[in-house]
């Protein structure tokens, strides 16, 4: 069982898995998180008690797309888990996975996120936080469409589950099976303007980390796991850029009310 765990903003880790192709929402991601949100209620109890965080559910998608078993992996509270396990109820039939050329039952992880609305400011703090930011446009530095930004005042977001995204789309590399090979590869890329995801580059290599250095003196045997493992190492640096590569469109950065460039970070686990 692979596990993930995720840290936003400066470093994201995600678990990568080996799998067949995966059982699918119709419409693809973007209309998975659109039934989510449209589904989802806030249960009172919950809201009382101020309780969030991210619900994972695991559940099997039959031969006929069916949404059957679901069940709480790791749990929130009792009323966001029975949330989430009733959006899940709701959902229409899924494409199912397929091997060999038929439809298989496969079992599909989805983390549905809580986050409870910020509570009404009082009067008091409504009047400083006016007064703080109601600053005259001539006093704010102009804004540089070209530049790439380190730190705005909002930074880019990923439109959706980020963690459910990862989770699902990463892949443990073929080439890796049966090499012991694990690690993570930290990817820094850019959110443009329109949210677009432009100048990937692993600033952590798996393979300048762990590589096992060749040398004369190594045994054939020895060689040939060195030279494996090292692939698979690369490999998994190759799936990192493509899931970054494959994301969806973020919602841009922006500093003083405009779309900005930005400079963002995630970090990929792979473990065996």
């Amino acid at each position: 069982m692979k596990t993930m765990l995720m840290s936003l903003l400066i470093c994201s880790v995600c678990c990568a898995q080996h799998i067949k192709p995966r059982p699918s929402f119709p419409g693809g991601y973007k209309a998975l998180q659109e039934f989510i949100e449209k589904e989802k209620k806030y249960p009172d109890e919950a809201l009382k008690k101020r309780e969030e965080g991210a619900v994972y559910v695991v559940f099997t998608v039959d031969t006929l797309g069916n949404v059957v078993h679901p069940k709480v992996a790791t749990s929130v509270s009792p009323s966001l888990d029975r949330e989430a396990l009733r959006i899940v109820s709701k959902m229409p039939k899924w494409i199912p996975s397929r091997e060999g050329g038929k439809n298989i039952n496969m079992d599909f992880t989805l983390i549905i996120r809580f986050s409870a609305p910020p509570l009404p400011l009082d009067p008091e703090e409504h009047v400083i936080r006016m007064i703080c930011n109601d600053l005259p446009k001539e006093l704010e530095p102009p804004v540089d469409p070209f530049k790439i930004y380190d730190v705005v005042d909002t930074m880019p977001s990923f439109q959706g589950d980020l963690m459910t995204y990862l989770y699902n789309e990463t892949r443990y590399p073929a080439i890796a099976e049966g090499t012991g090979a694990e690690g993570r590869a930290v990817v820094r890329f850019v959110v443009e303007r329109d949210g677009s995801i432009s100048h990937i580059k692993i600033v952590r290599s798996l393979v300048s980390k762990s590589a096992i250095p060749i040398i004369d003196s190594m045994t054939a045997e020895y060689r040939l796991k060195a030279e494996a493992h090292n692939k698979a190492l690369q490999a998994m640096d190759d799936e990192a850029v493509r899931v970054i590569k494959a994301m969806p469109k973020w919602k841009p950065g922006k500093q003083h009310g405009e779309n900005v460039r930005v400079w963002y970070m995630l970090a990929i686990s792979f473990l065996h």
